[in-house]
């Protein structure tokens, strides 16, 4: 995974699909926005980390890139 920013947005780049986040974060929680196949969606979380690397594996995995 590749992590860049630009604009005032993170953009995470996997192997095989890059999305394009708005983050933000109130009261410890963040809130992660990106679109994926014309839909909005949202996390919330406390451990953007974690939250980005289980990304990673299911953007990464064979059962995703069968749903796209």
């Amino acid at each position: 995974m590749k992590v860049s920013s630009r604009n005032n947005k993170w953009i995470f780049e996997f192997d095989t699909i890059s999305i394009v986040c708005g983050i933000t974060c109130i009261n410890n929680v963040y809130t992660v926005l990106f679109e994926l196949n014309d839909r909005i969606i949202k996390i919330n979380t406390s451990d953007l980390d974690k939250t980005f690397l289980s990304l990673e594996r299911s953007f990464n995995s064979n059962v995703i890139l069968n749903y796209r």
